[in-house]
């Protein structure tokens, strides 16, 4: 039980609660599992520090990888799903190890670790142990606020007791959430409210960057170009992949790259390049803001309009192969073609507000258009511009010689992924002559 203390309690509860709101109710699927294996491991590091971390991480993998339904299906079931990957992973641990009741380092049985104690909280216990944290207070200085002692705090943040209606609200007064988000008909239910979103709940919301998992991840998705994309990044800094039905699920951080300032079109706020926030502070990042002040040497945060609200169910999404993508336009005049694509396509959207500019540029992308032509050439102003438009023309191909848009296509071009959406046109026709991207050439304006 070496280095345990209230930081790993807190980043305990925290795992619990992403997995909880991220899997429950829903079917194993590449989006999930990368959440689960990352939330996994958070905690993995904590309870076993001899092992070295290729061995934890592809112990949590392996971990993601064999989940079923059944073991997803609830809070609880989440629950016991995450006690058993770890009891199971202890007992191989202390015997890989030889570790014995005696070492520091040893993880006991049930009982015998505060981890097994956290992982048993009820969605109440934990709702009110992280707003708590979030909101810096201590048990006095919260009791004191709702009227009760620190003990009657430390017995409902240990799930030995609830409280009544209006220490309910008074709870919700303190710590600056709607009274509903307490209320006792959500004691059982986890907050999947806070970890599945339709767009990201940052205050400025900007077109989002796809990038890949990182070099170190595992080939969670079966096409290589969906795998290079899997990442979405909001300008705030928040890192999300989306799942089936299209929710953003808030991903713990890894191995993957940071977004540039050409990744992305400039809408909204400037772009925040720092990871994605740990598991360690309030969480997903998007949610929440440093007030400025501290409290025996914790942060308090802001919590979101969101949790200002009475809580909703979530909405059904549509289906990502539902989505209808228009036929891009070609044959009008450079300023008709741009606004008519400005009406569905964000990128074209945003060139159709910028400012003018000088003509000229530093990129050219080099494209056979068809199987009889000379090699063709058009030159475009940055390295983004070039892909956005060649994955226009990818597409458009796709959608000519195939019938219905390739889904995974579909979801990186809605996602703006053009360079993946080119990739992924020629994993599914390698032997096109139709549309070949050749290389993308460094040029001076006045070589165009």
């Amino acid at each position: 039980m070496s280095g345990w203390g209230k930081q790993q309690d807190r980043l305990v509860v925290r795992v619990v609660d992403v997995l909880s709101g991220v899997l429950s109710g829903a079917i194993p699927e590449p989006s999930r599992r990368v959440v689960a294996s990352r939330a996994l491991l958070a905690v993995e590091q904590w309870l076993f520090p001899v092992h070295e971390d290729l061995v934890l991480a592809e112990n949590a993998d392996a971990a993601a990888r064999k989940a079923i339904g059944e073991e997803w299906a609830d809070d609880a079931a989440v629950r016991r799903w995450v006690t058993e990957t770890l009891a199971d992973h202890a007992w191989s641990y202390n015997q890989h190890h030889e570790l014995w009741e005696e070492d520091p380092e040893y993880l006991g049985p049930e009982g015998e670790h505060p981890v097994w104690a956290l992982l048993e909280l009820s969605p109440f216990a934990r709702r009110l142990r992280l707003l708590q944290e979030a909101a810096a207070k201590t048990a006095v200085g919260l009791g004191g606020d709702v009227g009760v002692g620190a003990h009657q705090i430390g017995h409902w943040a240990a799930g030995r007791s609830r409280p009544g209606e209006r220490e309910r609200e008074a709870l919700a007064r303190a710590l600056g959430v709607h009274p509903g988000w307490l209320h006792a008909s959500r004691d059982e239910q986890p907050d999947m409210q806070l970890y599945r979103f339709a767009s990201c709940p940052c205050e400025k919301p900007s077109t989002m960057a796809r990038l890949g998992l990182g070099r170190e991840e595992p080939d969670w998705y079966d096409s290589p170009a969906e795998q290079d994309a899997a990442v979405h990044w909001c300008g705030c800094g928040q890192a999300w992949v989306k799942d089936a039905a299209g929710w953003l699920l808030p991903l713990p951080p890894g191995e993957e790259p940071t977004p540039s300032d050409g990744d992305s079109v400039g809408l909204g706020h400037p772009r925040v390049t720092s990871p994605s926030a740990t598991l360690d502070a309030p969480w997903p990042r998007a949610l929440w803001r440093p007030l400025g002040r501290k409290s025996r040497a914790r942060t308090a945060y802001r919590a979101s309009e969101l949790l200002a609200r009475e809580p909703q169910a979530l909405p059904d999404r549509p289906r990502a192969e539902d989505l209808v993508i228009p036929d891009p336009v070609w044959g009008a005049g450079s300023a008709e073609r741009l606004a008519a694509n400005a009406t569905w396509c964000r990128t074209c959207r945003a060139l159709a507000r910028a400012p003018e500019g000088a003509a000229g540029g530093s990129w050219v992308l080099l494209h056979r258009s068809e199987p009889r032509r000379e090699l063709s050439t058009w030159t475009y102003p940055t390295e983004k511009d070039a892909l956005h438009h060649g994955a226009h023309l990818a597409m458009t191909y796709l959608q000519l010689d195939d019938g219905p848009l390739d889904r995974v296509a579909l979801d990186l071009f809605v996602g703006q992924a053009h360079a993946q959406v080119i990739a992924r046109f020629l994993e599914l026709r390698p032997d096109t002559t139709q549309f070949e991207v050749a290389e993308l050439v460094p040029m001076r304006a006045n070589e165009f």
